[in-house]
């Protein structure tokens, strides 16, 4: 039994002295470590106790319980808050399943550590959990962290807003995606269709969540424009093989020479499906003797290199081109004899494949980029049938044969992601799915002869260091904030350096080869660019994602372009002329590169986006400004007094009306928002643009493409100039209706009329007609990079029982 405590009473001194609290002078709350583990009484000084003092001790105050479980629970709250932030980001880049398992988790963990969030009963607990626990503060809504990737100048996904295959018109043109520069002219012109404080709202950022299907805005009458009404390219002109075209005629050696010269000097090193010097031999063996047959395949490849040659041709008004010599009638041979209607059912073959190129290849380089770009994709199928994307290991094979067909699917993979670019369109391929190695930085005439070459150190590490480059690259690398080493593309230059810090190719003398290998490393960045910036998946992220990639596309550019020799460095002045073509193709794909994985950044984000950060806000102006600064860059590519001839003669001819309407289009984008991005003002603006539609009235007169885009881009440039009080000059107008191509007299569908654009007059003049040759075996092989069957190679002169063999087949 407990023994009861005293009762003193209140005259007892001691009493009092204890109700005075005289005796409680050594009762503290919280007694120090070292005490508490002593289990001796501790005085409780600060920042040292009696006792520990007495006895040189370290004397500590940990947190009591409730301190620590309270800082636990902070600490806590505050981590939780990190990994909802992370779930969130992490719910815009995947799948809808993911992002509902996603959802779960947050929905059960917020209100367990958050419940006044859900179940506030005050407005003083909403305001408390609103600024978080232990200084845990909630970030605003409207944050780039928070909108997704939409905002920007891809608004939405793309999708067809219009019956494609209503009309003619409509099917010829396609559909143009969000990178086409087609798509930016028709938002150039719904911006000039309304004020400024319409275009404001329509900017604003609840336009891509209105009442349209998947949530984007529905479009009414008033916004409508059809794709037609943009664009510029001629895939409306019918083609048809006129009733004067012999298949199997040619034109005179003299002529013929010069058409060949022309396309291995203005086309070849850009774009080499050929093995030139295989292909020139048995040229020569050709014309050399009258006897000799060859399969309609081959007779089409040559047909399309004369139509290629002589496109160029015209347009740098060689004295010698005569109407006789016209495009369309080699084109029109062509198609009679490699692509009749068995060509659908054939199986793939090199020569087939190189008709296809070829043809592709015709096709945009008089802007008809809706059949090139159908045309290609066959091309590719066919490239793939025969393996030609991956690396071959036949030891059969020579090292040069394997080495020109390397090139010719890089040749096909390369036209193929410059069609995407100009139509918005994904390629056909993946780059995940292309093993086979980038190109030998070495000409053609080095390797062809004989497989010598390939038996030097040197040779042989360049191919070593193309098959590993190959190996892991030419794939997307990912779209996390983590990017792993094994990710990198092709144009990544790191992957080339060696243990002593210089790349391989250093040491290689300037040539051809070597300016096509920057080629397909610059086309398959472009492409990444493509499907990171402007494929459906990054509407699922947030604009800060998208900052960063942009950020991380435009390192990986800046290594490509450092990485050049200095003799392809078209950022200095250079006095080499040999080079300058390439040079310039180089400049144009490296800016056209740069708009693209710009533009998105190109539009007013202050109402998109309106709680950005100031970090934010710099990244989006400094982007925005290197999208312009690119396109001025192309245009001042270009003299100031236009000179279509000295251009051509230049530059890459067969895409030089994109480049230019990519970098106007540009121009008037900015202008049509009032140059808020430019902070030297509009005027200047104005007057590239100027420049760059004069350009295109010089071309005008030998391109129907330039007629056309020279009539659109003044139509828009009237319209926004006003925006920064500029006026476009009156001579740079279209003196025609704006419904009508062009201001002069057009070519009809017989050939009659004035223009120069498809004259298919009768053939006249000096030409050899051969016979056509029925079903036999072909002395000249398919595989075109064999030598002709019993010709001798070092004069391809045919052998005496090969010319028997022929004319017991006449």
């Amino acid at each position: 039994m407990p023994i009861p405590r005293l009762k003193r009473s209140i005259d007892d001194p001691s009493a009092a002295g204890s109700a005075n609290g005289e005796n409680n002078k050594h009762r503290v709350t919280h007694a120090c470590e070292p005490c508490r583990q002593r289990k001796t009484k501790c005085s409780g000084e600060r920042p040292g106790c009696k006792h520990c003092e007495d006895f040189n001790i370290s004397c500590i105050y940990e947190d009591g319980k409730r301190d620590r479980t309270r800082k636990e629970y902070n600490s806590m709250a505050a981590r939780v808050s990190e990994y909802e932030a992370l779930l969130q980001d992490l719910g815009h880049r995947v799948c809808e399943v993911d992002q509902a398992i996603i959802q779960r988790v947050l929905n059960k963990v917020k209100p367990l550590f958050f419940p006044s969030r859900y179940t506030a009963d005050s407005a003083k607990d909403k305001q408390d959990m609103s600024s978080g626990l232990d200084g845990v503060e909630k970030e605003p809504s409207g944050t780039e962290r928070q909108v997704p990737g939409r905002q920007g100048s891809m608004e939405s996904l793309d999708c067809v807003n219009e019956d494609l295959n209503r009309t003619a018109t409509s099917r010829a043109t396609g559909f143009m995606g969000k990178n086409s520069e087609v798509s930016w002219l028709g938002q150039v012109r719904e911006r000039t269709d309304h004020s400024d404080e319409n275009q404001d709202e329509r900017d604003g950022p609840g336009m891509n969540f209105g009442s349209g299907a998947d949530g984007m805005p529905e479009k009414g009458p008033e916004d409508f424009h059809a794709v037609s009404e943009s664009t510029y390219h001629c895939d409306d002109i019918s083609l048809h093989v006129p009733d004067h075209v012999q298949a199997y005629q040619l034109p005179p050696r003299a002529i013929a020479d010069l058409l060949l010269s022309c396309y291995l000097e203005s086309v070849h090193p850009a774009f080499p499906i050929l093995g030139k010097t295989t292909f020139v031999r048995q040229y020569q063996a050709y014309y050399n003797n009258p006897a000799l047959r060859t399969g309609p395949l081959w007779l089409a490849v040559l047909n399309l290199l004369f139509a290629i040659a002589a496109r160029y041709s015209r347009l740098v008004r060689a004295e010698w081109i005569t109407r006789a010599d016209d495009e369309h009638t080699y084109f029109s041979r062509a198609r009679l004899l490699g692509l009749g209607a068995d060509a659908l059912w054939a199986h793939g073959e090199l020569q087939r494949l190189q008709v296809t190129g070829l043809t592709s290849f015709y096709l945009m380089a008089t802007n008809q980029i809706n059949r090139a770009f159908a045309m290609n994709g066959i091309a590719v199928r066919q490239a793939l049938t025969l393996g030609l994307n991956l690396r071959n290991q036949d030891r059969t094979l020579s090292d040069s044969s394997k080495e020109i067909r390397y090139r010719v699917w890089w040749a096909i993979a390369v036209t193929e992601r410059t069609l995407s670019v100009m139509t918005g369109r994904p390629t056909s391929f993946a780059g995940s799915d292309c093993s086979a190695p980038l190109p030998v930085p070495l000409d053609e005439e080095s390797f062809m002869l004989s497989d010598e070459p390939y038996k030097t150190p040197a040779v042989n590490q360049l191919r070593r260091t193309s098959t590993a480059e190959s190996r892991s690259t030419d794939t997307s690398f990912s779209t996390s904030s983590s990017v792993s080493s094994r990710h990198k593309s092709p144009s990544d230059s790191s992957t080339l350096k060696s243990p002593g810090g210089h790349t391989e190719v250093d040491n290689v003398a300037p040539n051809i080869g070597l300016f096509f290998l920057y080629v397909a490393k610059l086309s398959a960045l472009n492409d990444d660019i493509l499907r990171q910036l402007y494929r459906p998946p990054v509407l699922d992220q947030s604009w800060a994602s998208v900052q960063s990639m942009r950020s991380r596309c435009h390192e990986r550019l800046e290594r490509w372009r450092l990485a050049l020799p200095a003799i392809f460095d078209f950022t200095k002045s250079q006095q080499d002329r040999e080079y300058s073509r390439a040079r310039m193709c180089l400049a144009f794909s490296y800016y056209s590169t740069t708009m693209i994985m710009n533009r998105p950044f190109l539009c007013k984000m202050e109402r998109k986006i309106p709680n950005e950060s100031e970090r934010g806000r710099g990244i989006d102006q400094a982007n925005a400004v290197s999208c312009i600064s690119a396109a001025r860059l192309v245009i001042d590519l270009l003299p100031d007094q236009p000179n279509p001839v000295g251009m051509y003669e230049e530059t890459p001819w067969w895409n030089m009306v994109h480049h230019l309407m990519q970098a106007v289009t540009i121009l008037m984008l900015e202008l049509s928002l009032g140059a808020t991005h430019w902070r030297n003002g509009g005027k200047e603006l104005v007057h590239m643009a100027e420049k760059a539609v004069r350009w295109l009235q010089a071309m005008s007169s030998d391109d129907m493409a330039a007629s056309r885009a020279w009539r659109l881009s003044s139509e828009l440039l009237q319209k926004v100039a006003p925006r920064v009080r500029g006026r476009i000059d009156d001579r740079l107008r279209w003196p025609g209706p704006l419904d009508q191509d062009v201001p002069m007299e057009p070519a009809t569908q017989d050939g009659s009329g004035s223009s120069g654009y498809f004259s298919l007059s009768p053939i006249s003049g000096d030409y050899t007609e051969y016979e056509p040759v029925t079903t036999w075996e072909p002395l000249m092989f398919t595989s075109y990079d064999n030598y002709l069957f019993g010709s001798d190679p070092s004069t391809g002169q045919a052998s005496p029982s090969q010319l028997h063999q022929a004319q017991r087949r006449k």
